[in-house]
């Protein structure tokens, strides 16, 4: 049943959305921490807890940095963002009115191009930095650094 919900979930989204995947990777380190802070301070309910935690820590975390490198394959271009997919992060490919600006990865097999969804996001525009020249020093008697005493003055 789950699938089958899965499945129609996907096809009405062919995109994802950036926060909420963050957002979950963010709950897996939370729990991989929250875990750790039991191990460490023996606070597990049982000896099989405690002897099971330090593998579900490091599984959370392998979980965690191979997601983040996929994620980091999809944003450079080199995978398609559909590997993302899951139902936790699919959102609606196109923005709809009150959106917070979510950062939407679009499949290549996508009817909704990134072409044209591109002109549907509004984005908001980059500061630019103007280089401004600024005229010369002139050296003077007080930019000059200090004379020691005994010194002669130049």
């Amino acid at each position: 049943m789950r699938d089958k919900n899965a499945r129609s979930l996907r096809s009405e989204s062919s995109a994802i959305s950036l926060n909420m995947e963050l957002a979950n990777l963010e709950h897996a380190l939370r729990g991989a921490s929250l875990l750790a802070e039991l191990l460490a301070n023996h606070d597990l309910p049982d000896e099989e807890t405690q002897r099971m935690a330090p593998h579900c820590i490091t599984a959370q975390l392998a979980l965690v940095n191979a997601r983040l490198r996929q994620v980091g394959r999809v944003i450079r271009g080199e995978e398609d963002a559909e590997t993302l997919w899951a139902p936790h992060n699919a959102i609606n490919p196109s923005p709809l009115p009150g959106d917070d600006g979510d950062v939407r990865l679009v499949s290549k097999s996508s009817p909704l191009s990134a072409r044209s969804l591109r002109k549907t996001v509004d984005r908001k525009p980059r500061a630019r930095r103007s280089v401004k020249k600024r005229p010369e020093k002139r050296s003077t008697v007080e930019d000059a650094p200090p004379v020691p005493p005994g010194a002669a003055a130049p």
